[in-house]
């Protein structure tokens, strides 16, 4: 065995990492702990591209722990708890960051001190026994270079307030989540059409009594020659250039068309609805499904059956997920008529209405799906996992809270693909979504 281990350190470094890169953080800690070889070896960055670090207090944090981080190139972290001299220390010492997380409750003066943080892209603030502020929203907008912006807050302090986000001109992403009183449309409104690159946007809360059309729909012209946007904001856009939109817990009549066309980009929605009190042919997603011909990524939080929106899926979806969805033999055939050559994506997750034979049906209704998500459903068994082993493009499965696939039959599918499919416990699909109380909601 000496021997062994002997030839197996002799191997190149790059071989070394390449064969790091999937090991679990707890893996990598115990080879880290074998001998100083390895431990620089784990410590190299290129392990470390795209990890985030939790810091729960940087009371805790030693030199000596401060030095590996550097050392890894660490560039994404989220601060639970810090004082402001030692925020003032880590930003001193990771100089590089790219990405912060943190929970912003009494003043802005944490804020401030990342202002240093020349690299700064990614800002996320959560405010959960306060408001977001006017003075927030200013150091906010201070960050010029954001490119990624998530607030998750118990409310806004004032509409107007919001209008200051608008000087993040290079902004790609946007998060407003608010979880006890709804954005003013009209300040997201003009938020919107004065961001010329973003891209992603997720809201929470629009409240059903304001139409969700307003902040879609371009400023009204004010006279015959001029646009509000060209008389007061000479850098206003006349053309939303969303790709991807997400609505959480947030209910509305439909889209209107002049909304519509400003979304004419969007290729990935995410919804969730509870059961509305109106019919089904009468809300935003019904008329975003009809309209919206790009959409090729759907994630869909509905109580409510498929069959409700089976028949106005787009028909070359690559990605779907459900999420709390009642599902039917008949609804599941109709999906996989429309799309079972083109989804690569399939995600069942927390769905009711399952039956051994559908499961056992997919194989041959989604032949080229290469992830199969099928979180909480209790009916997957041993043989019923043998038979995905025809899902000649799977890459990896997510089965979660399942009480019948030990850790003997994850081994024998294992060996049946070759080590060709991943097995995993928890989906890692949105690890860089926001997770606050709405994301949580949506996927619990």
């Amino acid at each position: 065995m000496a021997k062994v281990g002997h030839h197996w350190l002799n191997l190149p470094q790059d071989i070394l990492l390449e064969v790091f890169k999937y090991l679990t953080s707890e893996e990598k800690a115990n080879v880290r702990a074998t001998c100083k070889y390895l431990q620089q070896s784990i410590d190299h960055p290129t392990l470390w591209l795209n990890s985030t670090i939790v810091l729960k207090s940087l009371q805790s944090c030693n030199s000596l722990f401060w030095r590996t981080l550097k050392k890894r190139r660490i560039r994404s972290v989220v601060i639970k708890q810090a004082t402001q001299k030692q925020w003032q220390k880590m930003v001193n010492l990771l100089p590089d960051l790219t990405a912060v997380t943190i929970d912003v409750k009494k003043n802005p003066e944490s804020l401030r001190t990342l202002r240093s943080l020349a690299n700064l892209q990614k800002l996320q603030l959560s405010n959960s026994l306060q408001m977001l502020d006017q003075e927030l929203l200013r150091e906010v907008a201070s960050f010029k270079q954001l490119t990624h912006l998530v607030l998750c807050t118990l409310l806004f302090g004032h509409n107007s307030s919001l209008h200051q986000l608008a000087e993040l001109k290079k902004l790609q992403a946007l998060t407003l989540h608010v979880r006890q009183k709804s954005l003013s449309l009209a300040s997201l409104q003009y938020v919107l059409f004065r961001l010329p690159k973003l891209r992603e946007l997720s809201l929470s809360s629009v409240d059903t009594r304001d139409n969700l059309s307003a902040c879609f729909t371009a400023p009204e012209i004010m006279n015959s020659k001029q646009t509000e946007c060209d008389s007061l904001e000479p850098h206003c856009i006349s053309h939303l250039q969303l790709e991807k939109l997400s609505l959480l817990n947030s209910f509305n009549g439909p889209m209107s068309e002049a909304a519509l066309k400003q979304l004419s980009n969007v290729s990935s929605l995410s919804v969730s609805l509870s059961r509305p009190h109106i019919s089904m042919n009468s809300n935003y997603v019904h008329s975003m499904l009809e309209n919206l011909p790009s959409i090729t990524e759907l994630e869909l939080s509905w109580t409510g059956p498929l069959a409700d929106y089976v028949k106005i899926l787009p028909s070359d979806l690559a990605s779907f997920d459900l999420i709390n969805t009642r599902l039917s033999n008949v609804d599941v055939q109709l999906l996989s008529d429309s799309s079972g050559k083109t989804l690569k994506h399939l995600g069942l997750v927390l769905c009711s209405g399952f039956t051994e034979i559908m499961l056992k049906r997919l194989p041959k209704q989604f032949p080229f799906l290469q992830t199969l998500d099928l979180s909480g459903c209790r009916l997957l068994k041993p043989d019923i996992l043998f038979g995905f082993v025809e899902l000649a493009f799977l890459k990896e499965i997510v089965i979660s809270n399942n009480p019948h696939l030990t850790d003997v039959i994850m081994k024998e599918f294992r060996i049946l693909t070759a080590n060709r499919v991943h097995v995993a416990q928890k989906n890692k699909k949105n690890r860089n979504r926001c997770d606050c109380i709405f994301y949580s909601q949506f996927v619990s």
